[in-house]
């Protein structure tokens, strides 16, 4: 591919879903910023200046809005308020205060039986800290980031793009948008929240439909950009770690209802994420440009497949995950950096 090619490419940034696993992508993409920092020779190189299009579902909604959160500057314009290694501190911090059940709650919500697993405070205090009141149409590139209506049976896909459609109410807080984002049934209460226009939405995460939000990302790419071909443009995708755990039928045979929790929660997030990803490769594929796509799926090693698993030693199994990826990877980094070398 020549530069000429390699300049008209659109680039789309799309990361999974998965709770406290976002640490996986959040410390990947932390260094993916350095190097280019490195690359480009400029400290104050962001994620969200590398990339037209960020996309994410609950973890990697949380991610995309931080990446995309605007700081203005005294001149006039805006700038990324954060770097990706500082959002990188920032989701290990959240992890523990956002999975905790304070003995009041435990016993409140029947240790998950009666109501939602966790309290939802945490997380909204979180990212309006973080965020503040930006809307998503002051965000700084184009984005994505998947919700589902359960009043309206409807997916939901927050968007910049569809606030140049339908003006205030296609338009929320991004604090809001992260509270959507990751209301997952049973670990934390529906969302309700309000556009500027006043109007509400009855929202869960995303997840429910779009763990790896990957074809939602290419759909929005080409709403975005329309008459361009798949071949300009150019995905990397995030997973939250490949959990390889058998299920053997000696086990499962006797699983009734409450064995089944845990498992099938495992077992819909890694199917539905490989399928999107195989749907992928084929797309671009078929359109004969297969290196335009990348798919970035971490080995868990040690760390703990479940989503809610935020205590001390899990994070540090998570961050040592995510170090041996990149410490074993630097090849990959090299043809990354290369293909986002032309901003």
């Amino acid at each position: 591919m020549n530069l000429l090619e390699l300049n008209i490419l659109k680039k789309i940034l799309s990361i999974d879903g998965g709770g406290i696993r976002g640490i996986l992508p959040a410390a990947i993409l932390a260094h993916l910023e350095k190097r280019l920092q490195i690359e480009k020779g400029d400290e104050q190189l962001r994620i969200a200046d590398c990339f037209d299009l960020l996309s994410g579902t609950s973890a990697g909604g949380i991610l995309t809005c931080l990446y995309l959160v605007p700081q203005p500057k005294g001149d006039g314009t805006t700038r990324p308020k954060y770097s990706a290694t500082q959002i990188f501190d920032l989701y290990c911090e959240l992890g523990p205060v956002l999975f905790r059940r304070p003995l009041s709650y435990f016993i409140r919500s029947g240790a998950g039986l009666l109501r939602s697993r966790y309290s939802e405070d945490a997380l909204y205090a979180f990212a309006k800290k973080l965020i503040g009141d930006s809307y998503i149409s002051e965000v700084m590139k184009d984005c994505l980031i998947t919700a589902y209506d359960l009043s309206s049976r409807k997916a939901v896909l927050f968007s910049r793009y569809a606030t140049t459609k339908y003006g205030d109410m296609a338009n929320y807080k991004l604090c809001d948008v992260v509270r959507a984002t990751t209301a997952a049934p049973s670990y934390f209460i529906p969302a309700r929240i309000f556009a500027k226009d006043n109007s509400s939405r009855h929202l869960v995460d995303g997840g429910v439909y779009a763990g790896n939000p990957a074809m939602c990302s290419l759909v929005e790419a080409i709403k975005i950009w329309p008459g361009e071909p798949v071949s300009n443009f150019w995905m990397l995708s995030v997973g939250t770690g490949k959990a390889i755990r058998p299920y053997h039928f000696k086990n499962t045979k006797n699983f009734g209802y409450i064995h089944w929790l845990h498992p099938i929660l495992d077992i819909l997030m890694s199917s539905v994420s490989e399928t999107v990803d195989y749907q992928m490769q084929q797309i671009f594929s078929i359109s004969g440009v297969p290196q335009n796509y990348i798919r970035i799926e971490p080995p868990m090693l040690t760390a703990d497949i479940r989503i809610d698993n935020a205590s001390i030693k899990n994070i540090h199994k998570l961050e040592s995950a995510a170090q041996n990826f990149i410490d074993h990877n630097s090849p990959l980094y090299d043809s990354l950096c290369k293909s986002l070398s032309d901003i």
